[in-house]
Formats: structure tokens, sequence, C-alpha cells
């Protein structure tokens, strides 16, 4: 390992561009853009460099198992950015293959020895079907070859006793086909629970390649889905739900034998297909978490309409448990003074001409939009009592003000002061 890590330093060494490498990728998701064995070292530096010189903050590491190089151009904790940003690479960029690793702090089940034998066997020839997506190997192979004239004088080519062709396959034939395919894969039912009073929870599961940290599906709970087969050798899936209101849950289970293979979720066995049930459990005390689903306009305190739906869970947390007590807080992005527009009469979604506009601070402006999400749950029912303000202005950024993922320092966190 070390003196893989000496390569890469002395490889960098002769490169000047404008990138980040790093050892290890953070945990979150990570938009991953090319895929190298670890003998690959210098095309993954000279791909990181193309991506670089298209504008990106092209970086590379080292997977989980250690086994390969993952040049990747962004990451963040937010599943809805990560798929948004992977669609862009693939349409506007160029970037086809681009795909979501998924890395989480939770610890994996340890596989049987027949298990872990077969998920090895399925890294090797990961290692040996990696290749450089630029062609960079190829051109450096045969760069000595000569291309192959043409010869000058024209050819005249006479087709004789050609067979005819045989009619292609009709649009239902090959329709039925393919519903055949589908029709093999594995249907599950996900199901999800408060662990409080056993209420059925409206979420997403996403499914992850377990061997590859690969995000597959992301899929809702509540009703059988087909899931396709990770073909990664051991058939672990990871599952993880991030339902707001609940904490951050991880359960596995085996594609190939979901009844009897490495698993810790609960299963109930149907004609259909199995049922996975999931219990979740709501913030305890102490809990910080982001509304990242809650958006405002532009310099205002007025929020967006598709931010009801994480506020309402907020409401029926706090109106499921009469003891619950948070603290909101807000943060914007940078610390300068600039134009604040209220919200007018407990109209917390529309923005209008009526408006009162003003001008302040930067926290002026975080303040006021804590201040509207507790104004909301106040008009919702909820005790201005169990709620307080902490306004934070530019004073606690994750990111430089300037930079492309700048938009992740606009947030609201809720932290839990009583259960």
């Amino acid at each position: 390992m070390k003196n893989l890590y000496l390569v890469i330093l002395l490889l960098l060494a002769s490169y000047s561009f404008n990138y980040s490498q790093t050892n290890d990728i953070p945990q979150g998701y990570a938009i991953v853009v090319g895929a190298y064995a670890k003998s690959q070292v210098q095309l993954a530096v000279k791909f990181t460099k193309e991506v670089s010189d298209k504008g990106y903050r092209a970086r590379f590491g080292l997977n989980e198992s250690n086994t390969l190089i993952y040049v990747y151009v962004d990451h963040t904790s937010s599943l809805k950015e990560a798929l948004i940003k992977m669609n862009e690479m693939r349409l506007n960029d160029g970037f086809e293959d681009t795909w979501v690793h998924v890395k989480t702090s939770e610890a994996r089940l340890t596989l049987s020895p027949e298990e872990k034998e077969r998920a090895e066997k399925t890294t090797k020839v990961m290692k040996e079907e990696v290749v450089n997506p630029l062609g960079d190997f190829y051109a450096e192979k045969f760069k000595d070859v000569k291309p192959v004239e043409e010869e000058a004088s024209e050819r005249n080519y006479v087709v004789e006793n050609v067979e005819p062709i045989k009619e292609s396959k009709s649009v239902v034939e090959v329709e039925q086909e393919i519903e055949v395919i589908e029709d093999e894969r594995l249907a599950v039912d996900f199901e999800l629970f408060n662990s409080t009073n056993q209420n059925e929870v409206n979420g997403e599961i996403q499914i992850i390649d377990t061997e590859r940290s690969k995000l597959l599906d992301v899929v809702e709970s509540g009703d059988f889905r087909k899931i396709d087969d990770p073909k990664n050798g051991s058939g672990q899936i990871t599952l993880i739900v991030d339902v707001f209101g609940f904490r951050k849950i991880q359960k596995e289970f085996n594609y190939y034998d979901p009844y009897g293979g490495t698993s810790n979720v609960v299963l109930d066995s149907t004609e259909n297909g199995p049922v996975i049930n999931i219990d979740l459990i709501r913030y305890r005390k102490g809990d910080i978490v982001t509304m990242y689903n809650v958006f405002y306009y532009k310099d205002a305190a007025v929020m967006r309409p598709e931010s009801k739906y994480e506020l309402n869970s907020l409401l029926n947390m706090l109106m499921e448990n009469k003891g619950m007590r948070i603290k909101i807080h807000g943060h914007v992005n940078g610390k300068n003074s600039g134009p604040i527009i209220s919200v007018v009469e407990n109209n917390f979604f529309a923005l209008g001409d009526d408006n009162p506009k003003g001008f302040g601070s930067a926290k002026k402006l975080s303040q006021y939009r804590a201040e509207t999400i507790r104004d909301y749950l106040i008009d919702k029912g909820i005790e201005a009592s169990r709620m307080e303000i902490k306004a934070w202005g530019g004073n606690r950024m994750l990111h430089d003000k300037h930079s492309s993922k700048a938009k992740e320092n606009v947030r609201v966190e809720i932290e839990i002061l009583e259960d």
C-alpha cells in the first residue's frame, strides 16, 4: 500500500493542474467517472487531469476494499443532489458511464467463507475488465504502427447469390421477450414503520451493491418492486433508508438467498416474493439533522412550495411526541449584508409584490429563515415554547462561498433538545 501511494506522489509531481487527490473516498455519495485497477495508477492520474481540464475539481481514491482506483468529480451528503449531478454528467458532458458511489460509516455484515470466496472472484474479474475510457493504453501500445494506406485504384464489387434477409422479430415479440427477462428479477415489497407506534411510513429505499458500494436503484416503499440482480458474486445488497424525522438506517440482505443468506432484515414470505419490514427510529436528544428539502427564494425568508413535505414530517414528529423540544439553526452562504424579503401574513410559500423588502446582515437573514419554520409550526398548533432559534449567518459554512457546492451552505438544521 505504501508503495502505491509513493507512486501516486511521484506521478503527481510530474503534473501541474488544478485537482485534489485523496487516498480515501469521503463518506457520502461520490460521482464516479472512471475506475482503474491499482496497476493503472498512471492512467488514473492522466484521466484525472483530463477531467480537471474540463473544469471539474477532479479527485481519485481507493475504494473500500483497496482493489480499484476511482476518479470522481464531486461528493455530497444528499442522494438527490448526487443523482442530479450524475444525470448532468451523463447527458451534458459525455461521461456516459458515470455512477454514484455510496459510502457509509455503518459496519457491513461479515460474509461466510463461501460468500467471501465468490466476492473475491468477482473482484478479480472486475480488475481484469477495467479499461481506460480515453484509450491512452491503446494509443501508447500502437503508437509506432503505421496506418495502412488504401489502394488508389477503384474497386468494383459484384454480389451474387445473396440469400434473402430473414424477417426480423416484431416489436410485440421483442417486448414479450423483455417481459420474460424482467419477470426473472426478484420482486420485493419494502415496508417502513414508525417504531414508536407501528404506523406505516412512506419513504425511499436506496439499493446498493454491497461489494462495489454502487447505487443500483432508488425505490418507493409500500408495494412490490422488481429489483435487478447485482451480479456481484455474493448477491449481497445494502438497503439505506433516510427519511426525515427518523434516524438513517442501513440493512442488508442476499439477493440470491433472501431467507437463508447473510441478512439483518425482518422478512415475510409471500407468493409474490419477500416482504422486508424495516422499523424506523425517531430522532433522539442530541441529534442534529439537516433539512435538505427545505428551500428558500433568493434573498428571502419565504420558502418554496416543495418544502412542505419535509416541513410536515417535522410537524408530525413534534405532534407525535408532545415532550419534544427543538432548536432551529439557520445558515446562509457568505457573511455580507444584502436585501431581505420577509413573509407577509403567514403566507410562508408565496412571493409577491406585497412582501416587505428590507436590508440586513447575513445573520439577520438566517434568523428570519429559521423563524419562518418556527412560525409555520406555530400556525399548525405547535407551542412556541417548544422551539428555540439560533442564527449563524455565514459563520458555519460547509464550503467556500464561491465553490460549486456553495448552495449547501444555505440550510436549516434541527437539533433535538428534549425527546
